[in-house]
């Protein structure tokens, strides 16, 4: 009876362990150019330990790339990619009449700080944080533009 003690502990301690391996690996493949890879690796570290230091953080940053090269194909294809920068800034609903530019605001300074080298250590840190403030400038001229073309229309 006086193994479970012990046991629980060295499975807690295990799996200590191996989250901090993941994480470790998460970034090895951000380096290596594959955040999808990175994002699934967070992932596993956070179910391996919720309460590991900064991994959602890290998962909001590799996130952000992976949303600015799906940004960067649709500008290679030509296409629209407002609803892109909307996923960069984590806004679920961009056609909702309640999206104006103080919700951009809003998303943009929560983004912002999860983001922060300052705040993140992470190797996507610094480039997620220049990601979201390009998308933030993007959509509040966007959401500006369009509040003046639809001002001078006269129906």
């Amino acid at each position: 009876m006086a193994d479970y003690p012990l046991r629980g502990s060295t499975q807690s301690k295990h799996s200590q362990i191996a989250a901090e391996k993941a994480k470790q690996a998460a970034e090895e493949s951000f380096k290596l150019g594959n955040p999808a890879m990175a994002v699934e690796q967070a992932f596993a570290a956070l179910d391996l330990n919720p309460k590991l230091p900064m991994v959602q953080n890290y998962i909001t940053a590799y996130l952000v790339h992976s949303f600015a090269s799906i940004s960067t194909f649709c500008k290679k294809k030509k296409k629209d990619d407002t609803l892109v920068l909307y996923s960069i800034l984590f806004i679920e609903d961009p056609c909702s009449k309640d999206v104006d530019e103080a919700t951009i605001r809003k998303h943009y300074k929560e983004i912002a700080l999860l983001v922060h080298p300052d705040k993140n250590d992470s190797a996507a840190a610094e480039g997620a944080f220049k990601i979201v403030r390009q998308a933030y400038e993007t959509l509040i001229s966007r959401h500006r533009n369009r509040g003046r073309k639809t001002a001078g229309r006269r129906w």
